[in-house]
């Protein structure tokens, strides 16, 4: 009896093996065939220093036309957006064959571009019409650490719901150099282009629908103008989140005996914490900020949202040495942006007294000018109140990227949304 039983356990061990196996292979040879279907359709972008005639960034492309049109990442031609001179763009096909290429149009906020190949009749890749279902298997395709062309099996996972612009969510590994290269589904559409890994198998796509609209743009930028047009999407960007953000009250929550901002859109990640250290006064944090911004160039990026409320209570000490506690904080609010002297200006800053409605706070508005981008403004924003000798609350606010008018009011309805619950 026990033997019989053994024998059919096997049976259907050895069975289950055999599927395993079975179906193991057949993805191995349907990604095989996928690679040599498409490989003519990828390319290697190559950004070369004009002086040393050295490729000084590497990255991914493919063609999306017979016409020889190109898709890759803003990112990977972003020197050559802020110094055409110094940087040139070519590409090299599955071939081996290296060609020049011209930059046509540019997306810095969803990081897409578009070069004309100055070839005709290229082999290309479709684009999806239709959105897929989550779960399914697609193929990232690219030219991770100039090792050569490679693909990578990576399942599909939706669009993001928690960032401000959307990305694909990919459970797969995305490498450095595979940016601006294809991802596709089994039947060899474009579903989104590769842009961003956070390591741990986890890599982001641009969604193939911010391709489709910025290819039926059909706008060609000159080496003159292509950073004035990184000027404009910035500017509309910015004007977009900031009136959605500004078009409703305030979500508001309770921190100690104030109110302070809470989480004011999906796309903000908010968290705290409190400090049990044996010290004379204690704190409780609250902190909220934005989960991806805009590359502008290695250097520099933008469109930050960030903010923090600190509450300290100080029963134990007299109230000159509580207040320097408060001043000290406010004073150092640590705030750290990118960006260098060529990119932005000094600090101008403005401190007042203001008073809004029980609260009293002395403030610091602070903004710095982007040199090539003039109009556009980084804008921190510090306040701590003067309402309690033994209690009080220290908050920071930064904006990156923002308009000179939506930097004063988003920093006005901000400081109009604190509250002090005195008894």
């Amino acid at each position: 009896m026990r033997s019989r039983l053994f024998h059919r356990l096997f049976q259907s061990s050895a069975f289950f093996i055999c599927l395993l196996v079975s179906s193991a292979y057949s993805q191995a040879v349907e990604t095989q065939t996928i690679f040599s279907h498409y490989k003519d359709r990828l390319l290697q972008i190559r950004i070369v220093d004009t002086s040393t005639n050295a490729q000084s960034t590497l990255g991914s492309g493919f063609f999306v036309d017979k016409l020889g049109t190109i898709v890759t990442n803003y990112h990977v031609v972003s020197k050559h957006i802020f110094d055409p001179k110094q940087y040139r763009i070519e590409y090299v096909m599955h071939d081996g064959k290296v060609h020049p290429a011209r930059l046509d149009n540019i997306d810095v906020i969803h990081d897409l571009a578009v070069l004309d190949g100055q070839i005709q009749s290229t082999p290309h890749l479709e684009l999806a019409s239709n959105d897929i279902n989550k779960g399914e298997r697609i193929y990232t395709l690219g030219n991770p650490l100039d090792l050569g062309m490679t693909i990578v099996e990576s399942t599909y996972n939706g669009l993001t719901d928690d960032t401000m612009h959307e990305r694909i969510l990919l459970a797969g590994a995305l490498n450095p150099g595979m940016s601006g290269g294809p991802s596709l589904t089994q039947t060899g559409m474009v579903v989104g282009v590769n842009v961003a890994a956070t390591g741990n198998n986890i890599g982001f796509l641009v969604p193939v629908k911010f391709l489709k609209k910025l290819l039926d743009a059909h706008i060609k930028t000159t080496n003159t103008d292509l950073l004035a047009e990184v000027r404009r999407q910035l500017l509309a960007n910015q004007d977009e989140y900031m009136h959605a953000l500004l078009a409703k009250p305030f979500a508001r929550k309770q921190l100690g005996d104030y109110t302070v901002p809470d989480k004011l859109a999906a796309y903000l990640n908010c968290w705290g914490d409190s400090n049990q250290e044996n010290k004379p006064y204690r704190g409780s944090s609250t902190f909220c900020s934005i989960k991806n911004d805009i590359f502008l160039n290695q250097r520099f990026a933008t469109g930050e949202i960030r903010y923090s409320h600190h509450y300290f209570t100080g029963e134990n000490m007299n109230s000159f040495r509580f207040y320097q506690v408060l001043q000290q904080h406010f004073a150092n609010p640590g705030v750290v942006l990118s960006g260098g002297k060529e990119d932005v200006t000094e600090y101008n800053c403005h401190s007042d007294f203001v008073t809004h409605k029980s609260v009293r706070l002395k403030t610091a508005f602070c903004l710095r000018e982007y040199k090539q981008f003039r109009g556009i403004y980084d804008a921190v924003l510090t306040a701590v109140t003067l309402t309690e000798d033994h209690q009080g609350l220290v908050t920071t606010l930064v904006l990156g990227g923002v308009s000179y008018d939506n930097a004063v009011n988003f920093g006005k309805t901000y400081l109009e949304s604190l509250a002090w619950n005195h008894p």
